[in-house]
């Protein structure tokens, strides 16, 4: 399972742009290898994600990454304006495009879990609301961390209270995680608001104060409940 998980949290334009030399299962874990992995990938798959990527850049009509002297691999996006091909080098590409277009690329591949964070960097608003629908319904089960409360907007209210998960430190300095709306009166919210908004009317301090609290009774309940197990049920009838 741990070997099918692919962590994509360092994800980085810089790197991205970057011409590779090795062939590559993946494109790394900050991007550094996108031009060698997306040579790996030919015929339906390729079309597959040109399919993908033109929902979010119309203009796109391919990628090339062509060998050079040396063995170096050189990325370049072909787009079509007014029935005339421009290529341009990766180098020259925006930032929004390469992380979409990386994001993508993993989707198709066969990683059952992919990790992103800050999936909204560098890219249009228009476009990260299609980003949200296409990793929603992604065979992969996706996970993405954000502190941009437009990314909870594009969730519907269903898919917000069963995969919005709230993570917070305990004053011990644990890193705990319980279900957003779930938390006392957080779930209330989503009959008058969206996802975003609810996130945003929450104070977020006092909200972890709530869930030290029931962190705290849930140790007392789990510790009571080991103690009835270690009463003999003779006994345990008597009281």
């Amino acid at each position: 399972m741990l070997r099918n998980i692919r962590s994509l949290e360092l994800l980085s334009p810089h790197l991205m742009r970057q011409r590779t030399r090795d062939n590559a299962e993946s494109i790394g874990i900050g991007g550094e290898k996108l031009s060698a992995y997306l040579h790996s990938i030919k015929g339906g798959d390729k079309q597959h994600l040109l399919e993908l990527l033109r929902n979010f850049y119309p203009y796109v009509s391919d990628f090339k990454s062509s060998p050079t002297k040396g063995g170096w691999k050189r990325l370049s996006i072909i787009e079509n304006f007014d029935s005339k091909q421009v290529e341009t080098e990766v180098r020259h590409i925006n930032d929004g495009l390469l992380r979409v277009l990386a994001m993508l690329a993993q989707t198709i591949g066969e990683d059952a879990m992919l990790l992103f964070d800050e999936v909204e960097n560098g890219v249009n608003p228009e476009i990260v609301e299609k980003l949200v629908d296409l990793l929603v319904n992604a065979k992969q089960q996706i996970l993405v961390t954000t502190h941009n409360p437009m990314i909870l907007n594009y969730l519907a209210d269903d898919v917000a209270r069963k995969a919005v998960q709230f993570v917070y430190k305990t004053p011990e300095g644990y890193t705990r995680v319980r279900p957003f709306f779930s938390l006392p009166g957080i779930g209330e919210k989503l009959e008058l608001m969206g996802p975003g908004e609810a996130f945003v009317d929450t104070n977020l301090v006092a909200l972890t104060a709530v869930c030290v609290e029931l962190d705290k009774q849930d140790k007392a309940n789990n510790e009571v409940g080991e103690k009835s197990k270690k009463i003999p049920t003779s006994k345990r009838a008597a009281a």
